[in-house]
């Protein structure tokens, strides 16, 4: 018994050793502890970029944990999430995302890898030439926003309910922008459209425990149970409405007139021996566009109604810059936003507030590299918790969690702050694409409503500023009273 004893008392010791000298050398961010197999997934509630900031203040700004099968490193400041993005090694996207793309788009990198540069400079430049950003866009946007104003004037001030106004003008910005034309609300493409991007967010809660567990994933969309199979169908869907269109844009195709984003990516594709400009990838940027162009800017919106019908005090000074520099009856331009510093704070603040992307879009290494003294593995998945890094005292001060636009403002009022620490648009090589379109889009939208109406909530509400995260950080569904000004 002696001998038994000592010979596991020599195998303890050994393991001890072994596990000590392997810790000493474990460069990896450390984390906390999960369950077996399903990981720290069930420790997480429906506001995960909540509890990533509580882990924080127990394992740094950088810390790694395991949802399900997959490590996950968590970035949680602003210093250690620009480091990372600025690096090639962190330009990739997960390989089996639930955002399925065409098998094109995978073999050649398009959108995972670093082929995504040039897809981005050719992206960039394209809308350039067709007027991102540019005053040109403006007679597009207030098309739109006209439409929508008459919506609003047809309430006479009842409680409504704004989203199912605001969602196909938002997506008919994209549709203007990627296929040249606008639809009417009740055109069937216009309503499968609306119908993709509205569903898609909502299971996107429900759905993206998929990502964790590969294998099952593949089980739930052969047999399409429930929500998740769903979501995948309506992934499809997207797909298949841009292929058609693409075939449309190539029966008219004319490369002396470039009428849209399809019309250039296809001249591209003729020119370019790159096979990474293909028709399949353009139809996994068409979709990408559109998920993430319309829903982004109609969650900013519904949180802008909603807070400064909260907040009339804030309402008014819009009202009376509005009124000072554009007047009554002139329809806004982008380069108002010059002449208009508290509008722009208050825009910026809402978009600090209430993040519309919390979590940024997962990335993944492409090799090993390091990150704040810590080694990052090659296939490492990384989520960056931009809430954190728009509420972090450390940044923005003590009252971070409070809705107050003077935090973007000098003392005078007059000038507006601009920070790096600013970042709902991500941060580096891969931060978004469409930013200067979605700036001038909530700018335009935000002073054309509040030229023309002030809003109110309806007697005896109660605001709810608790979003739901689905693709995005949406607002709960709510009513306001929309009434004319003038």
């Amino acid at each position: 018994m002696e001998t038994l004893s000592l010979i596991i008392l020599s195998c303890v010791i050994v393991l001890l050793a072994v596990w000590a000298v392997q810790k000493r050398y474990d460069r990896t961010p450390p984390g906390p502890r999960g369950w077996p197999i399903l990981g720290y997934l069930p420790r997480l509630s429906s506001q995960p970029y909540l509890d990533f900031s509580k882990l924080e203040k127990i394992y740094g700004p950088v810390f790694s944990l395991k949802l399900g099968g997959l490590s996950v490193v968590i970035l949680n400041d602003f210093e250690s999430t620009k480091d990372a993005f600025l690096q090639d090694a962190f330009m990739g996207r997960p390989p089996d995302s639930a955002f399925k793309a065409n098998k094109e788009t995978d073999e050649t990198g398009a959108l995972n890898g670093l082929p995504w540069r040039n897809q981005r400079r050719f992206s960039l430049r394209l809308l350039r030439d067709l007027g991102f950003g540019k005053s040109r866009l403006d007679d597009m946007l207030n098309e739109e926003i006209r439409e929508v104003l008459d919506h609003f004037e047809e309430s006479e001030g009842r409680p409504m309910f704004v989203r199912p106004i605001l969602a196909p003008s938002m997506s008919n910005n994209i549709a203007s922008l990627i296929y040249g034309r606008r639809m009417k609300y009740d055109d069937p493409d216009r309503i499968l459209l609306d119908h993709i991007i509205s569903e898609s967010s909502r299971l996107a809660g429900s759905a993206a425990w998929q990502f964790f567990f590969p294998w099952v994933r593949k089980v739930v969309n052969f047999f399409r149970f429930g929500g998740e199979g769903q979501f995948d169908y309506l992934l499809r869907a997207m797909k298949e409405f841009a292929r058609k269109e693409i075939e449309k844009h190539e029966q008219t195709l004319d490369e002396n007139n470039i009428r849209d984003y399809v019309d250039g990516y296809l001249v591209e594709i003729h020119k370019n021996q790159d096979p990474a400009f293909c028709k399949p990838v353009l139809e996994d940027l068409s979709g990408a566009f559109f998920g993430g162009g319309s829903e982004t800017v109609r969650v900013t919106i519904e949180w802008m109604l909603l807070t400064l019908a909260s907040y009339q005090d804030i309402q008014a000074n819009v009202h009376a810059e509005i009124d000072n520099v554009i007047g009554p009856d002139r329809s806004p331009s982008w380069n108002d936003h010059l002449q208009m510093p508290y509008t722009q704070a208050v825009i910026f603040e809402i978009l600090r507030w209430k993040t519309p992307i919390p979590l940024n879009l997962l990335r993944y290494t492409l090799w090993t590299t390091e990150l704040n003294g810590y080694v990052i593995p090659k296939g490492t998945t990384i989520m960056a918790n931009l809430w954190a890094v728009l509420h972090n005292p450390k940044y923005w001060g003590r009252d971070a969690d409070v809705f107050r636009p003077e935090r973007f403002l000098e003392k005078d009022g007059k000038t507006l702050i601009k920070t790096d620490y600013f970042i709902p648009f991500s941060v580096g090589k891969r931060s978004c694409p469409g930013e200067p379109f979605a700036r001038s889009e909530v700018f335009l939208y935000t002073v054309s409503i509040l030229q023309k109406f002030h809003v109110s909530l309806p007697e005896g509400a109660v605001p709810d500023f608790d979003g739901v995260l689905g693709l995005s950080l949406s607002p709960k569904p709510f009513d306001i009273c929309i009434k004319k000004r003038h």
